[in-house]
């Protein structure tokens, strides 16, 4: 029988539903002592994932669950994936123990695997393990066998093998039949979005792997219907995603109050206090001024050991604040399109969060915080210099992808473009960007957009080099 001691600081704050837990703490778990030193999840009040080493210096992962947030459903359904998996024949770290015979907990621990990676969304991570990675889920769908939460961190690499983690999410859906072909394209699919746009195709591109492994044949109008599954698993994905920008996760701190909301990236929000969200207009006020307008204030700051820009959205006058009140601030449109452009691959400063100053349901002066980049304004750039074939190629796949999505960025000067030290083209200033559902609308504004972006180049070389971009 497994016991876990309750007088652990640590457990007692994760069951109360703490957001942080001190690291490190010391875990019992029937007259051992385990060392916890990483927190790798933490649902609050719900689970709690540990990296931990016992006193002979194995290292394991010991998943604890509340029994009271369905716990021993949770135990049940990791020991069953575990099996499957085991039975499937792909990889997945061992097993140590497992019990629900506590009171108020459950716990699962397995194998740490030391060297260990998550699958990077890489074109160079594809290219070596696209195979292996379409050839496991064909076996796993041979067997009737999904993973429903098929994302990146869920697929390690251990000394070029290939794991799969996270083993609640596997499931047998057909009772060891193999899967019929919509819902094995289906969860595939769900696989194949979990990449951005550049390096799904390269993914698509190897399909005949996992076709072949199915006995299925693999024609031209197979990538035809497939697409329409990518488009589909995308879609959720995508919508999915930006509803964590709004919501408290594993990706955002969000609070909401009658007078303040704001997001930011955990990661970042777990180096800064309550005082910056506090003092941030004094933090515009000291910072260096990079643009002093009516709209928007712009500054540059250092905090946390990061250099960062705060945006200011500034309200003009009353006739400014009844115009803008009732709608989403600019700053939390920006915070979204910068996450999603993220999602898309298209780089930009890195978005970590916003504040919103509100009065119940009218907003008010609204600032948008994102890493500082690098880069200078394209317009200066191309006054001293002709573009090079890969800015070229950059600025071709960023309106590629902009198009293909059906999304404007309603502001597409050349100021609103960052060369890099080394060379990466950004896109900033998002907060007219736009996703269309009406395609005739959306033509319109890509038009526009393309105006905009060759008005700016008196050069004629220039010039045409960057209309024929659009094409």
């Amino acid at each position: 029988m497994m016991q876990i001691s309750e007088s652990n600081f640590a457990l007692k704050s994760f069951q109360q539903g703490k957001e942080v837990i001190p690291i490190p703490f010391e875990l019992k778990i029937n007259k051992a002592t385990y060392h916890c030193t990483q927190i790798l999840r933490l649902l609050p009040g719900k689970r709690l994932v540990v990296r931990a080493q016992d006193t002979n210096g194995q290292q394991l992962v010991i998943k604890i669950f509340v029994k009271k947030k369905k716990g021993e459903r949770e135990l049940v359904r990791e020991k069953r994936g575990y099996q499957l998996a085991k039975q499937v024949g792909v990889n997945v770290p061992e097993l140590i123990f497992a019990s629900k015979n506590e009171p108020k907990y459950c716990a699962i621990a397995y194998q740490y695997l030391e060297n260990a990676k998550p699958f990077s969304n890489t074109i160079e991570t594809l290219t070596e393990h696209g195979n292996e990675l379409l050839y496991i889920t064909a076996v796993l769908h041979n067997f009737g066998v999904v993973h429903n939460d098929f994302h990146l961190e869920n697929i390690l690499i251990e000394e070029e093998n290939l794991y799969l983690i996270d083993l609640a999410s596997i499931s047998n859906k057909q009772n060891n039949k193999s899967l019929d072909k919509h819902t094995s394209l289906a969860n595939l699919a769900v696989l194949v979005v979990q990449f951005r746009p550049k390096e799904q195709q390269i993914l698509i591109n190897q399909l005949q792997r996992y076709y072949q492994e199915r006995n299925w044949q693999f024609e031209e109008e197979e990538k035809i219907k497939f697409d329409i599954y990518v488009d589909k698993a995308w879609q959720k994905r995508k919508i999915n995603h930006l509803h964590k920008c709004f919501r408290n996760c594993t990706m955002t701190v969000y609070k909401k109050t009658f007078s303040q909301q704001y997001g930011f990236c955990r990661s970042f929000f777990e180096k800064i206090d309550e005082n910056f969200i506090k003092d941030i207009d004094k933090l515009v006020s000291n910072g260096q001024i990079l643009k002093a307008g009516n709209s928007a204030t712009v500054t540059q700051v250092n905090y946390a050991g990061k250099k960062l820009v705060i945006k200011r959205y500034n309200i003009k006058s009353i006739w400014h604040f009844l115009n803008r009140c009732y709608r989403p601030s600019r700053a939390a449109i920006s915070w979204r399109n910068g996450i999603l452009l993220q999602l898309l691959g298209i780089a930009t400063p890195n978005p970590l969060g916003f504040i919103e100053n509100r009065c119940g349901w009218f907003r008010k002066t609204a600032y948008l915080v994102c890493e500082q980049s690098d880069g200078q304004e394209m317009s200066s750039v191309f006054k001293e210099r002709m573009p090079t074939e890969n800015e070229l190629a950059q600025l071709k796949d960023i309106f590629g992808t902009l198009k293909k999505y059906r999304i404007s960025h309603g502001d597409l000067k050349a100021t609103n473009f960052l060369i890099k030290k080394k060379g990466e083209v950004q896109l900033i200033d998002l907060d007219a960007m736009y996703e269309h559902n009406n395609n005739e609308r959306f033509q319109r504004s890509l038009a526009e957009d393309k105006y905009r972006f060759v008005a700016n180049w008196q050069n004629p070389d220039i010039k045409a080099a960057v209309e024929s971009l659009f094409e």
